[in-house]
């Protein structure tokens, strides 16, 4: 076995262990927590975020499950804002459409926001890709002269920002998806 072959073979099994604990505590954390835990505990095998990156990756293959199990939440950039009602059971509801221009921050735990109930009277959903324009979109309270819902992640979106985005387009079937981007040059 070669040494680097060795070295993921490890890696492996380490991060399942810091994996087993975090679950054991009943916690969550972000990649880069885990990466900090993982070069503390075992510098040798963490030099850098993409050894834990892809080792993440290599368990969620392996084992048939996701992050979120395995007790790692998607750090998350994006925000929302809008014509959005935003129900947590047992918790208040929160009304995007009342923020201030940055919205409402999108949390990282995948549960959480799958437990969501969402209701709203938008007609349209519309993704910016960055946040300056978004803020200023915001700002100007677009979604009470075009009844939508804006969200952004920021630049190259994160899991959570994916994931409530797709939770959206499945509560919300009929509602258009447009996107407000950079012009990419073909050339």
């Amino acid at each position: 076995m070669r040494e680097n072959d060795a070295k993921a073979f490890v890696r492996v099994w380490k991060v399942m262990e810091m994996c087993y604990k975090i679950l054991g505590e009943g916690k969550l954390v972000t990649q880069r927590e885990l990466f900090y835990k993982l070069l503390s505990d075992s510098p040798k095998y963490f030099s850098c975020q993409r050894h834990v990156n892809q080792t993440i990756q290599d368990v969620v293959s392996l084992l048939r499950c996701t992050r979120q199990s395995l007790g790692i939440m998607a750090s998350s950039r994006g925000a929302l804002i809008g014509r959005l009602v935003l129900h947590e059971p047992e918790e208040e509801h929160i009304d995007c459409s009342i923020l201030g221009p940055s919205g409402h921050a999108i949390t990282g735990d995948l549960n959480q926001l799958s437990r969501l109930n969402l209701s709203s009277d938008a007609r349209y959903l519309i993704v910016v890709e960055k946040d300056a324009i978004f803020q200023r979109l915001a700002e100007d309270r677009l979604y009470n002269q075009i009844p939508c819902i804006l969200i952004t992640a920021k630049g190259y979106p994160d899991i959570a920002t994916r994931f409530i985005l797709h939770r959206l387009s499945q509560t919300f079937p009929n509602m258009p998806i447009f996107a407000l981007v950079d012009w990419l040059s073909p050339f």
